[in-house]
């Protein structure tokens, strides 16, 4: 992870902070990865489009996709590797919502935190950081966890 990670408000656990240079915007930066939760999405995805070759990677917490297709549709012509966390638990995000992601961004990869509700980052610290730095450690090979090979309990 050479990249520092751009979290938008509101998305950082403490475990993520402890490994990985979090800033708070993308102002010059060179190359950056983004993290955003829940209604941050659209502006997460915004910021990629505006400098589409600064950014290597997206994370996307306890999110549904935007209802803007025309957005939604930009971004996904990027092809930028994104990583959508949902919680098992979570009664604010449709249940759906990772299918939708998956078939609407071709370079997408969709992981359930067991047993978390909306709020991931404060409820599974530990299972939040484990997977969202692995996946930014190398985008392209992400296969849920290097060190094991269950999802996270």
């Amino acid at each position: 992870m050479s990249r520092p990670l751009v979290a938008l408000p509101g998305a950082v656990a403490k475990p993520v902070s402890d490994r990985i240079q979090i800033k708070d915007s993308a102002d010059g930066l060179e190359s950056f990865d983004l993290l955003a939760h829940g209604n941050a999405v659209g502006e997460a995805l915004r910021a990629a489009l505006a400098r589409p070759s600064a950014v290597g990677a997206v994370v996307l917490a306890a999110a549904s996709p935007p209802t803007d297709t025309a957005l939604l549709e930009r971004f996904a012509a990027l092809k930028i590797p994104t990583l959508v966390l949902l919680g098992t638990r979570d009664a604010t995000v449709a249940a759906d919502s990772g299918r939708r992601w998956r078939s609407a961004l071709p370079a997408c990869n969709v992981v359930l935190i067991y047993d978390a509700a909306h709020d991931l980052a404060a409820e599974r610290p530990q299972a939040f950081a484990d997977i969202v730095t692995d996946f930014l450690s190398d985008p392209g090979a992400f296969l849920v966890n290097r060190r094991s090979s269950a999802l996270q309990p």
